[in-house]
């Protein structure tokens, strides 16, 4: 009986670290840390994570099927770098998804949650201007700002949904808060981020999905010109 229940508690206990190194990894992809079209093996994102290659192996799995990393014929991985017009899909797909989270939120939102998006807008702002420039905490502010606000809308389907779209993106879309191939003060964003705060404390669901959805094209027509899409 000892052993059954020790091997139970084993399986549970890879299944669980499994399940963390998944997590794990979608951060990471989130994050854009990996670049674009990036050849990653998972002894390498092992030890970016500092876990073991075993449960890396079944987060991969999963990470491919979901479109965030793609194995390659010689078994490597890389970070796929979507065609114009599956960007285009996407982009289409997340301004009616995060639009519809955002009307949602907007009419509801907590004070506190309305603090933390005020945080995570000035801890943006703060790190472009810094005089040297994290993107990777760039991108992980304006990540905290969106999903504060959406995990407001009382609808956790639809912020899972948002989500496997972004992961399938956020490598390509960190380029657009790079201040390698884009000027500070050329970033659109700061100005959506304002109207989005301002739209949210007067409970104004229109004009905030009206600046959610500026602030995805105007980042996507940025990405669009900047050459990183496959033709």
């Amino acid at each position: 009986m000892a052993n059954k229940i020790e091997g139970r508690l084993g399986r549970y206990q890879r299944k669980s670290l499994a399940d963390q190194v998944y997590l794990d990894l979608k951060k990471l992809l989130l994050s854009g840390a990996i670049a674009p079209g990036e050849k990653v093996t998972l002894r390498g994102l092992a030890e970016s994570i500092g876990t073991s290659p075993m449960p890396v192996r079944d987060a991969v799995r999963r990470l491919v099927s979901e479109r965030a990393l793609e194995m390659l014929p010689n078994r490597t991985l890389c970070v796929p770098t979507p065609s114009l017009a599956q960007f285009r899909e996407i982009v289409a797909i997340r301004c009616s998804l995060e639009g519809l989270a955002t009307e949602a939120a907007a009419v509801k939102l907590p004070s506190a949650a309305l603090a933390e998006i005020y945080g995570a807008k000035d801890r943006y702002e703060a790190i472009a201007r810094a005089e040297v420039v994290s993107t990777e905490d760039m991108v992980e502010a304006n990540r905290e700002l969106h999903f504060t606000l959406y995990s407001e809308s009382g609808m956790p389907v639809l912020v899972s949904i948002i989500e496997g779209l972004w992961v399938q993106v956020a490598p390509v879309f960190s380029l657009s808060m790079s201040t390698k191939v884009r000027e500070v003060e050329n970033m659109e964003s700061f100005h959506h981020h304002l109207r989005l705060v301002a739209a949210l404390e007067c409970r104004d669901a229109a004009a905030a999905r009206d600046a959610v959805v500026a602030d995805i094209q105007d980042a996507a027509h940025f990405i669009e010109h900047a050459g990183v899409l496959r033709g």
